[in-house]
Parts: C-alpha cells; structure tokens; sequence
C-alpha cells in the first residue's frame, strides 16, 4: 500500500471518527436533557384556551351549530361519500351530542391547566377534531393548523412547566431520572414533536409566502388595500386607517411577503429566532384585529410560534421583566414527565 493509500485510510478513519463523536455528542444533548420545555407549555395553555373558545363562543346555539339536528345535516358526516370521522356521529341522541360536547369543554380546559397532560392531549385532539368535523362551516383554516399541532404534542412533554402536573411533582419532589431509557425515549420523542411543529409554522409561512409572489397584487404592493376593505373580515371603522394610506400599505405588502419567505432562514440562526417570532406575532395580531374573522387561526399561529424560541430566551426575557417589575418569574427548571 502506497503512502497517499495509506493517507487516504487515515483522513476516512478521522472522518468516521468525529462523525461518529458528533452524533453521539448530539445523541446524548437531545435524549439526556429536554429543550424547550416553557414554548411548550405558552403553546399547551394558548391551544387550550383556543379549544376551550371553540365550546364557549357558541354554547347557547350548540344544538343548532353543532347538534345533530343542526345546521349542518346529519348525512354529510355519516353519508356514504363522507370519509371524516367524529365520535359525534355514533349516534343521532341529543343526549349523546350534549355529553360529548360538555365533556369535550372539560378536557380542554383540563388540557390547558397540564392534568394528566399526555392523556389530556390525546383526548383533547380527538374531541376538537371530531367537533371540527361536525360542522366545518364554522372553521377559518387555524383548525388544520390546531389539529396537525396536537397530533405531535402527544409526543412533547407540554407538562413540564405551568401545570398542574407540575405543581403535583414539585409538591411530592419527584425528580426525573434522566439516565433512564424511558427519560431518554420520551425526550427523543419530546425534540422529534418540537422540530415537527416548528417544521409546520415554516411550511405555512413559507408555502403562503410563495403563493404570494407569485400574485400581480402582491407583486404590485396593493394586495393589502383590497384584504382590507373585505367586508367579511374587516373591521367597520378601524381598517380605514391602514388602507388610506398608500405608501403604509406597500410597505405593508411588501414586508409580510419577505417575512414569510425569509422566516425559515431567520431560524437557522438562534439569535434571530427571538425576532423572527416577535415578527410573526405581530403579523397575526395585526391579523386579528383588522381581520377579525379569522382570531382562531391568529390565535392558533401564535401559539406554535411560541415553541420555537429556547428555554434560555424565556429566561433572559424573565429576567428583564424581573427588572422592570422587581419579581423574579418562575421560569426555573419543574421535574419533567417521563
């Protein structure tokens, strides 16, 4: 074997070495700690809330919206050509309907408050999702992005903080065992859920960004002016004072189509992600109050945005309001759920 062979062997084998030491390096950060433990709980506590609007807003007219002598007819939910699933239709009984709609308000607040979180979770996907189904008349599209999310939260552990379950470990002092293999499993799962929800903000923003670009209104800075004299969304007396002012508005345009596309990017760099968030926040709030039609779908993109920012920038951001306020938050490490 030649020198350059033998040279050759030698660089693969350094390779293959650190190669084989940055995954185990990786493999140990990702399955020994959980990361992102306080986005999870903002996220667990909005969709919560989000679920519990969605029993609340209509509950004096639930026969009529969601019952199954409601509005929608009972066939396009059992009907041969109809393919969603929902527990609500397992039976025609006002009885059933009014059960399963009361239970379903329960388990999203119990959801929002961390009890029994991973079975509130699985629970509160299936009821919201089976009310989603029962009449979709009444959804503005933060339904998908709300059903895709707690899909994957039944693998985060979204009761770590903020919680009931929480409060329950600090009080008893259970302590995870972090070498454990069920801790290492359950925190594998934990990141894979994370970077799934994250991936699903980035897919929004950036498929919606794209769509954009390719519209001659977007392209011509005007798309915004006539969104805003949507009489459906808009907002009778408030919505005037953006779409009056021309040069505000191409900006406006022009500024939400580059965030879109730009936002994945922005999370490749962790000292961007803090802005990147506080960008999508205030387009959703922007979203909400001129379009107040779709605040479930705002709502519900401010929640997942909330997962993406790291457990150290919740801390610093404690840490300031602390200083503002003199209080110090309890953004502390809880014990986590295996």
């Amino acid at each position: 074997m030649t020198e350059k062979e033998l040279r050759i062997g030698s660089s693969r084998k350094t390779v293959l070495a650190n190669t084989k030491a940055t995954a185990y390096s990786l493999l140990e950060r990702f399955s020994g700690r959980r990361h992102a433990l306080v986005g999870a709980a903002l996220t667990r506590i909005m969709l919560g809330a989000i679920g519990l609007y969605y029993y609340l807003r209509d509950y004096l007219h639930r026969s009529f919206l969601w019952g199954p002598e409601g509005v929608w007819p009972w066939q396009n939910i059992t009907g041969p050509d109809n393919d969603a699933l929902s527990v609500y239709s397992l039976s025609k009984s006002e009885t059933w309907f009014q059960l399963l709609f009361h239970a379903g308000a329960v388990i999203a607040l119990l959801f929002m408050l961390g009890w029994k979180t991973r079975a509130m979770t699985v629970l509160h996907y299936i009821f919201l999702w089976s009310l989603q189904q029962r009449n979709p008349l009444l959804l503005d599209g933060g339904d998908n992005a709300t059903a895709i999310a707690l899909f994957f939260f039944v693998f985060i552990d979204s009761g770590s903080r903020f919680s009931l379950d929480a409060r329950s470990r600090r009080r008893k002092q259970v302590k995870p065992d972090s070498g454990s293999m069920r801790y290492r499993i359950g925190s594998l799962l934990h990141h894979a859920g994370v970077l799934a929800v994250i991936l699903q903000v980035c897919t929004i923003y950036l498929v919606s960004g794209m769509y954009k670009v390719q519209g001659e209104r977007w392209q011509n800075g005007t798309a915004l002016y006539y969104i805003l004299r949507v009489g459906e969304f808009g907002w009778p007396g408030v919505n005037h004072l953006v779409y009056e002012h021309a040069t505000l508005v191409v900006v406006m345009t022009y500024a939400t189509v580059f965030f879109q596309i730009a936002f994945a990017f922005l999370l490749l760099k962790r000292s961007l992600r803090p802005f990147a968030v506080t960008c999508g926040v205030l387009l959703h709030l922007g979203i909400a109050v001129f379009m107040s039609g779709l605040l479930t779908f705002s709502a519900t993109m401010i929640a997942l945005e909330l997962l993406i920012m790291g457990d150290e920038h919740y801390r610093r951001l404690g840490d300031r309001v602390q200083k503002l306020f003199g209080k110090r938050g309890s953004l502390e490490p809880a014990a986590h759920a295996g």
